[in-house]
């Protein structure tokens, strides 16, 4: 098995370096053939001391899985069969629990509950975990993983096990429904325009922006006095579609940039002209949860003195992961690029700071425990090393006697675009702002 494995990765150096032309090129082959003669041992001593019988197989995609989740937390192993049954979810229609999540400190936490879902039959709430699926914990699995193991058959029950924000646990039966869930809410909040994206990982959700926008100002005969953006606790999406609604904002220019490891291999990502709302006051509302594309549309309307950003520093997920399929069968998924907004910031790690610091909750002293993505396991470093931390004594909190069924960073965001001074405090972006 040994001789096989040594053959194997002698053979790996050759398809890797055809040619051993120079002396640095043979001196990094031998030491690539030194670090496979590595793996080679220790590929044998599992094989034959571990105290359960394992496969080939078995092994190898622990070993693959564990290298990719070595280097960050969103690089992952899809071995063939998960890749397959992926492909085939791709093009099916499975049913769900009506619920919208992200992984919190190695559990499933409910991000969002559709109304009149699954779930919301069952009492399921935002801000829950789920701890286990069938009495088997999700501790240690990935979200795709997680979410993977509750997909079934519409019509089929499934056992949850949830954990509330209080720490008590209870169990669920939850009937597997196919949920056509709004990605896209709006209304009209104390006289001016509100749009709640909850995802961008929705193939229409540009034209249900758009839609949305349209009903707001037909609502105002045309002119909309001010714009609530709200992408708190979206968790991103579609690349394509976070492009297509912050172009509605944008009269041209930027919207990011994505670097791979070569700075040379940038792709640049612009807004057409023209905007749908020129003229209208914005603030974007972020908290710790907003990730991703909803990072992406806040950082470009900051960053393009478009908008004000109210609420809470932002989760800080600033990389784009591919999925390679591999010719023996399976795929990585590979983080390939970092995110950058117009300015040449990176999201990576220390998110979008708000131009308003604003939290949800009057709770002072537990506010500051927020889980973001350098709270990760090997979370990517970001290339700008200073440090953004939110500055708590000029953050604004709701008292005591603030009802708690109310929004207050809503109705702070609300009060903002309203303000007369808004243009003033947009053109103060870079000093510390709170609001009178």
């Amino acid at each position: 098995m040994k001789t096989l494995l040594r053959f194997g990765s002698v053979y790996l150096v050759a398809l890797m370096c055809p040619s051993l032309a120079t002396a640095d090129q043979k001196q990094a082959n031998q030491a690539t053939l030194e670090q496979l003669e590595l793996f080679a041992d220790a590929y044998s001593i599992v094989r034959e001391n571990y105290i359960e019988d394992l496969t080939d197989a078995e092994i190898m995609e622990g070993a693959i899985n564990g290298a990719l989740e070595s280097l960050d937390p969103h690089s992952s192993y899809v071995p063939e069969q998960a890749y397959e049954e992926r492909q085939k979810n791709a093009r099916r229609e499975y049913g769900g629990l009506g619920i919208e999540v992200t992984l919190e400190d190695g559990l499933v936490k409910v991000n969002y509950v559709i109304p009149g879902g699954p779930a919301d039959k069952q009492g399921l709430k935002r801000g829950e975990f789920i701890t286990a699926v069938e009495g088997e914990e999700i501790f240690g699995k990935t979200l795709d993983e997680a979410v993977s193991g509750m997909r079934g058959l519409e019509g089929d029950p499934i056992n949850v096990t949830v954990k509330a924000e209080d720490s008590t646990t209870r169990e669920l039966t939850i009937v597997r429904e196919v949920v056509s869930g709004r990605a896209v809410r709006h209304r009209v909040e104390d006289g001016v325009g509100y749009i709640y994206i909850e995802t961008f990982n929705h193939p229409r959700l540009s034209v249900d922006v758009k839609a949305a926008i349209e009903d707001l100002k037909s609502n105002f005969s045309g002119t909309l006095p001010g714009l609530v953006i709200d992408v708190r606790s979206n968790p991103g999406g579609r690349v394509d579609q976070v492009v297509k609604v912050t172009d509605y904002f944008l009269d041209g220019g930027e919207v990011f940039s994505s670097r791979a490891r070569d700075r040379q291999d940038t792709r640049r990502y612009h807004a057409q002209d023209g905007q749908l709302v020129d003229g209208v006051p914005i603030v974007v509302l972020i908290n710790s949860q907003s990730a991703s594309a909803a990072e992406i549309i806040a950082g470009a309307l900051q960053d393009r003195n478009r908008a004000l950003v109210i609420g809470r520093r932002s989760f800080g997920k600033g990389s784009v992961q591919s999925i390679i399929q591999l010719p023996g069968g399976g795929a990585l998924r590979l983080t390939t690029e970092r995110y950058y907004t117009p300015s040449g910031h990176s999201i990576q790690g220390l998110g979008i700071m708000p131009d308003v610091l604003v939290a949800g909750s009057p709770e002072s002293d537990t506010i500051k425990k927020r889980f973001r993505e350098s709270n990760l396991q090997n979370a990517l470093s970001n290339p700008n090393t200073a440090e953004i931390e939110e500055d708590f004594s000029i953050m604004d909190f709701p008292s005591e006697e603030w009802p708690s069924d109310e929004d207050y960073q809503l109705a702070k965001a609300v009060e903002l675009v309203k303000s007369p001074l808004y243009e003033n405090r947009l053109a103060q972006k870079n000093v510390p702002l709170r609001l009178p």
